[in-house]
């Protein structure tokens, strides 16, 4: 079956379904082979095929690949960072520790997945220490680890740093972070 499909490819067709001379039907003008003469291998050699690419940049000792790229991870900021009043972040995502998911592991990899996309993003364990960073009922947010832009000075840069093509793009689409200060509390 292989050797017909291989036929079929070289050939055109299987049928001998000729018009003038060598002209097949529905086909450009093809030299003829006769039959006395081998075939030239088309099977791949160290010449040609695979044998002539590069091999896969491998780590090295000092922790760099060989592309020169640092392989360590990315820095996704303290788990408990100090915010000042005047400091605002827009909240990106959220995933509450009871959910039964390993919420610090996705926090951090979506912040190193920013971070390697150029979007400055980092990741924090609330748990209640932040009076501004508070649900609808205004209670402080606890056991729930944040992915957050910022800190910057006001709401509409911690918007605006959210909304931005970058961060959209690293993140896959979301129209408006909630912005918080979390240092303040907001009644």
């Amino acid at each position: 079956m292989v050797a017909t499909f291989a036929f079929i490819l070289t050939n055109g067709n299987s049928g001998s379904s000729t018009t003038d001379g060598n002209l097949r039907s529905g086909s450009l003008a093809q030299p003829s082979t006769p039959a006395s003469q081998p075939k030239a291998n088309t099977a791949p050699s160290t010449a040609s095929g695979k044998a002539d690419r590069n091999p896969p940049a491998r780590k090295t000792t000092t922790g760099k690949t060989t592309a020169g790229k640092p392989a360590a991870t990315p820095n996704t900021g303290s788990q408990s960072p100090a915010f000042r009043r005047g400091q605002w972040i827009a909240l990106v995502d959220s995933f509450t520790t009871d959910s039964g998911v390993q919420a610090d592991q996705l926090a951090r990899s979506m912040a190193g997945k920013m971070i390697a996309a150029g979007v400055p993003a980092k990741a924090l364990l609330a748990a209640g220490q932040y009076p501004g960073l508070a649900n609808s009922s205004f209670e402080p947010i606890r056991d729930t680890w944040i992915v957050y832009l910022g800190p910057v000075s006001s709401a509409a840069a911690a918007n605006t740093l959210c909304t931005s093509s970058k961060t959209q793009r690293a993140h896959g689409g979301f129209l408006a972070c909630p912005t918080f200060e979390p240092a303040t509390a907001h009644n």
